[in-house]
């Protein structure tokens, strides 16, 4: 019996630390919303045992099997781009901007040292990495630390990543991330597209050795390139909601979590919000700007637009997630916060309206919740996702440098009292939530998929080595029609040749006949 028990536990500490790994998560990216959308997994992955150390620039809350590296200062290099997006610059003095600002970026974190030590495998022992795959460089550490990578991205991936791990990026069938189209796509959306995937194409081969040139000077020399060490990826999760994104053919490798990562369990609300909406019986107006746009991107004349409509909307009550102290003749109906518990406020029934900038996380959790959405994009793909709000009919767009009172008014009724608004936002409601499985768990399960096995080469799928030419059937169709261009010579001269004969046989008769 003792021996039984010795050889259980023994097997039981094997066990232990077989399961129990040392990750390394890397999301260096300056927004809010990229940080929220991948903290599940993390403390999901911890809660099971694994240690990581995670390079961020929103810290999360303490966890003895989580240790943080601060990148915060990179909001601070962020901010200078906001200058350029709300001034009249051109287009290539805002690409002059965002090079400079994001050399900035690279050379801050990459020479960051807290990070250093993690570059040497000598003295940093890592079974795996989950890194950005908006900033592929980091994949780098994976090569020298000689251990498999996870690529992430909190929405789509871009379409070089979509292709170097092999999946689907037809021009004619699959859009990219950025674009808004029907389905089937048109002509003129296919030529678009095409178009499109082409200059990315060709962007990308003169980006990427500039950006080898970084991972040379601060990672390691004699690393794999950007394309390799894309094509060397063990997984790739994207946090791709199919309700805003196309459906594409993926290899076995591709994991998509399904948007709405970033959900928490629910939360009671602080006493004075929960009944505050509880009396709020003919409706309340929730409005929230997100954390990278707030209200103070708003002009002064545009904040007294929105004071106005919301006065005259009385009795229906209005929660604003508002950046300053006070508002100036602030009505009745009107209730301003710095800070507000977003989902949870969005889960109350009375929440009728969620005015918006169309932040992908902020349009998941209103169609969790089924509220329907008034969208004011600002810039990146806020444009596009209340675009596609507005086409799946479960909100209304308005162009927040033309808004009026009357505009904001009508549109705030239209989706009070017409019900197909609700009516649909319900029925994406539904669909988003059939699922077989949480976001999570199909990330974790995958995740600890590669720890198991070192690495998914054997899902490796032979797309992903093959030359665009080649993917696009450029050379068969090259090949086909120069044999179809020789045949037709062939034939042309043979033609030609039979003619001659003919002509010169039918001559000498005549001249026989005549003779």
């Amino acid at each position: 019996m003792q021996r039984l028990l010795v050889v259980f536990l023994s097997l039981s500490f094997f066990y232990e630390g077989v399961q129990n790994a040392n990750i390394l998560g890397i999301i260096p990216s300056p927004f809010y919303s990229h940080q929220a959308t991948f903290r599940p997994l993390w403390r999901e992955l911890a809660r099971k045992g694994h240690n990581l150390t995670l390079v961020t620039t929103d810290l999360m809350e303490p966890n003895e099997n989580i240790s943080q590296i601060d990148f915060s200062k990179t909001y601070e290099i962020l901010k200078k781009t906001e200058t350029i997006f709300f001034k009249d610059a051109s287009f290539f003095e805002i690409i002059s901007h965002l090079i400079k600002i994001l050399n900035e970026t690279m050379v801050y974190q990459l020479t960051h040292p807290d990070l250093e030590p993690l570059k040497d495998p000598a003295t940093y022992h890592c079974d795996l990495i989950i890194a950005e795959a908006v900033q592929p460089w980091y994949f780098a550490l994976g090569a020298k630390l000689g251990c498999p990578v996870v690529g992430v991205s909190s929405m789509d991936a871009f379409p070089w990543t979509h292709r170097h791990v092999g999946n689907a990026i037809h021009p004619s069938m699959y859009h990219q991330v950025d674009f808004v189209y029907g389905s089937p796509l048109s002509f003129a959306e296919r030529l678009q597209n095409t178009a499109f995937t082409t200059v990315v194409s060709l962007v990308q081969l003169k980006i990427f050795p500039i950006l080898d040139s970084y991972v040379e000077e601060y990672i390691g020399k004699d690393l794999p390139k950007l394309t390799e060490l894309h094509k060397s990826l063990s997984l790739l999760i994207v946090n791709a909601n199919p309700i805003f994104y196309p459906i594409r053919p993926s290899t076995p490798i591709t994991v998509n979590i399904g948007g709405g990562a970033h959900f928490e369990s629910p939360k009671s609300l602080p006493k004075d919000l929960q009944d505050y909406l509880d009396q709020s019986k003919d409706g309340c107006i929730y409005f929230s700007l997100g954390t990278t746009v707030n209200s103070n991107y708003l002009s002064k004349e545009t904040i007294e637009i929105f004071r106005k409509t919301f006065e005259e909307l009385a009795p229906m009550r209005v929660l604003w997630k508002y950046e300053n102290d006070t508002l100036e003749n602030k009505p009745k109906n009107l209730e301003i916060r710095k800070w507000l518990p977003q989902h949870d406020i969005l889960r109350h029934p009375n929440v009728k309206v969620f005015i918006t900038q169309g932040g992908l996380q902020s349009m998941e959790e209103a169609i969790d919740t089924a509220v329907p959405l008034l969208g004011m994009p600002f810039y990146g793909d806020q444009k596009n996702n209340v675009k596609k709000m507005s086409i799946k009919k479960f909100g209304i767009a308005l162009d927040v440098a033309t808004i009026d009172k009357k505009s904001l008014k009508n549109a705030i009724l239209e989706l009070v009292n017409n019900p197909l608004y609700k009516k649909n936002i319900d029925k994406l409601s539904a669909i988003s939530k059939d699922q077989p499985m949480r976001g999570v768990e199909k990330a974790v399960w995958w995740t600890e998929y590669v720890l198991r096995h070192g690495g998914t080469e054997h899902l490796r799928s032979p797309s992903a080595d093959i030359p665009l030419y080649q993917y696009f059937f450029l050379d068969i169709i090259a090949f086909v029609t120069f044999v179809f261009i020789v045949l037709i010579l062939i034939f042309y001269y043979l033609f030609k040749l039979i003619r001659g004969i003919f002509r010169l046989v039918f001559r000498k008769q005549i001249k026989v006949k005549t003779n």
